[in-house]
């Protein structure tokens, strides 16, 4: 069985380069969204809501549709 020496040892295969960069990118992008999940969704940016807001909501007349 044949061994490939050609390369010097210390030097990584394109793949091996391509497949590090493409882990890098992803796990940016995943950093990434996961930020703006937190900015955009996150608790923060939900609405207090209480009793008094939903019974008054629930008690509100409600607006009749078109007449026909």
């Amino acid at each position: 069985m044949a061994t490939d020496h050609s390369r010097a040892p210390g030097l990584a295969s394109p793949w091996a380069w391509l497949r590090r960069h493409l882990l890098l990118l992803i796990a940016i992008k995943l950093c990434l969204l996961s930020l703006l999940f937190m900015l955009f969704f996150g608790p923060g940016q939900r609405p207090t809501v209480d009793a008094d807001a939903v019974a008054r909501q629930l008690q509100s007349p409600s607006v009749p549709s078109s007449s026909r």
